[in-house]
């Protein structure tokens, strides 16, 4: 749990962050480089939602699977990203 609060407060600062810089700058939101981190942080939030679906599927070995899934996401979900939003910041070379 403490993991998915990082994981949650990290997502909202770049939020606010990327709000409040573009518009002091007068620049999109998307040209700010909080976005790659805002694409990451959706991007977990769409693939724990996935998972959290797969757990209400009758198989029990489909239900583990999502389970140590959802878990693993989860706990390395403020790695994930920050690479995911490095990785975005570089290809479009903000």
């Amino acid at each position: 749990l403490l993991s998915a609060g990082i994981f949650f407060v990290i997502f909202l600062y770049h939020i606010i962050r990327a709000y409040i810089k573009s518009n002091r700058e007068k620049i999109k939101f998307k040209e700010t480089r909080s976005y790659g981190y805002i694409v990451g942080g959706g991007s977990i939030i769409g693939f724990e939602f996935f998972c959290l679906l797969f757990l209400e599927i009758e198989n029990e070995i489909i239900r583990n699977i999502a389970t140590g899934t959802f878990s693993m996401v989860l706990f390395f979900s403020p790695i994930l990203i920050w690479l995911i939003g490095s990785y975005y910041n570089k290809s479009k070379k903000l």
